[in-house]
């Protein structure tokens, strides 16, 4: 007589009561799903036997039911193509490898090329150690090494934090106990300091760099920037049909993006970032002129000509590459003998000049585009600093003036 198999009612796989933990397989060898109690979902696969012949499983949570599958089927994936080595095994170079790849769909993809260009930043060195090895010491010299190679504090930073996220994934899944890049902080040096604190250009170097920028190509852009306050992209995202020549208003619609190393229209980069400005009559003219100049370039290139709609375009009006705009900035400012910015230079100028004119933090922060005024002075608390220096109170001079009855 065959015995029948007894029904699980004590505890679940993972120690949770059986009424609590329903589970759902996939197939033998495929792995499985339990639903927890606090509704979320936890997935468990099968990546082969130890030395000793025990079963080595990898698992984690998701909170839903197709996250856990989606995860699942990722990590199977990635042990039937050799990507990822039984979880005693598995290098931090593999773990990153994965965790790319799962943020892949989950991101924009110029989001995930930056993701993958900082994690370069990773040395073969350490990537070749095991997870399990990893330890507080070897973060603490990554972080040596990154300010080492004079990468900026923001690079630095954001190397440091999705090294820190694809480790707490791990922990997620059991494949680690603690995060070692947990608490590891990236700090400034004295020189860095310094030139944080210097965002903005003087109107002594504006003046300079307008000057030696007057027959660039891209002129007329830089004018815009420096004059609207616009992010690189939103600039070369402009489009004629979003910008009234007659009343000067200008729409913040679109932005020029790098995708695949390729300059591509894309949204902007949040929802507070589309918002309408006006041009300044200067700026007007600058505009005016810069429409006759496409004209030209257009009759000129002929059937070559690709009509975006763009106000700054190349030549042939394709969209300028936005890397193509800090190289002219670099060169130009080699040429006026003036220390390297970036194009969000123009922007920090814009908005401190603004600041220190005493226009009021909400219309900064509408025409900068920001979610709300607290960011912008928090981003700018330097310049209202300034001005407090140089409004200072005097108590004896208030009681020296002659009161008015």
């Amino acid at each position: 007589m065959t015995r029948r198999k007894p029904t699980m009612t004590g505890v679940s796989a993972f120690g949770e009561p059986a009424h609590t933990a329903r589970r759902r397989t996939r197939g033998n060898g495929d792995g499985g799903i339990y639903q927890l109690p606090d509704g979320r979902y936890r997935w468990q696969a099968t990546l082969g036997r130890d030395d000793k012949g025990k079963q080595i499983r990898r698992s984690g949570t998701a909170p839903t039911k197709r996250e856990a599958s989606r995860a699942l089927t990722e990590v199977l994936a990635a042990q039937r193509k050799g990507l990822l080595s039984l979880p005693d095994a598995t290098t931090l170079g593999e773990w990153l490898d994965l965790w790319l790849a799962r943020r892949k769909p989950q991101v924009a993809p110029g989001t995930h090329e930056q993701y993958t260009f900082r994690l370069k930043h990773v040395p073969s060195r350490l990537r070749r150690v095991r997870l399990q090895d990893l330890r507080r010491t070897h973060i603490r010299q990554l972080a040596a090494d990154l300010m080492a190679k004079s990468l900026s504090v923001s690079t630095a930073r954001k190397v440091m934090a999705h090294l820190r996220a694809a480790l707490d994934e791990a922990i997620e899944e059991e494949v680690l106990v603690i995060n070692p890049a947990q608490g590891v902080r990236i700090t400034m040096t004295v020189a860095e300091r310094s030139r944080q604190t210097r965002k903005a250009l003087t109107t002594s170097e504006l003046r300079v760099f307008l000057r030696a920028a007057h027959g660039d190509a891209l002129y007329p852009f830089f004018y815009t920037l420096f004059s609207l306050g616009l992010r690189r992209g939103e600039g070369l995202g402009l489009r004629w049909q979003d910008i009234d020549l007659a009343s000067g208003e200008i729409r913040i619609e679109q932005q020029v993006k790098i995708e695949a190393n390729r300059a591509v229209i894309g949204a902007l980069k949040t929802a507070g970032s589309r918002r309408r400005l006006y041009a300044s009559p200067d700026l007007l003219e600058i505009l005016h002129a810069q429409a006759a100049h496409q004209q030209a370039d257009r009759e000129l290139a002929g059937d070559a000509w690709v009509e975006t709609g763009l106000v700054f375009t190349t030549a042939i009006g394709t969209a300028v590459h936005p890397r193509n705009v800090n190289r002219a900035i670099y060169a130009i400012c080699d040429a006026a003998e003036l220390p390297h910015f970036s194009s969000h230079t123009a922007r920090h100028t814009h908005i401190t000049q603004r600041l220190r004119a005493g226009e009021k933090v909400e219309v900064v922060a509408a025409v900068a585009g920001h979610a709300s005024p607290s960011i912008t002075l928090d981003i700018y608390r330097h310049v209202t600093d300034d001005e407090k220096r140089v409004s200072t109170f005097s108590l004896r001079d208030q009681l020296a003036t002659p009161s008015v009855k």
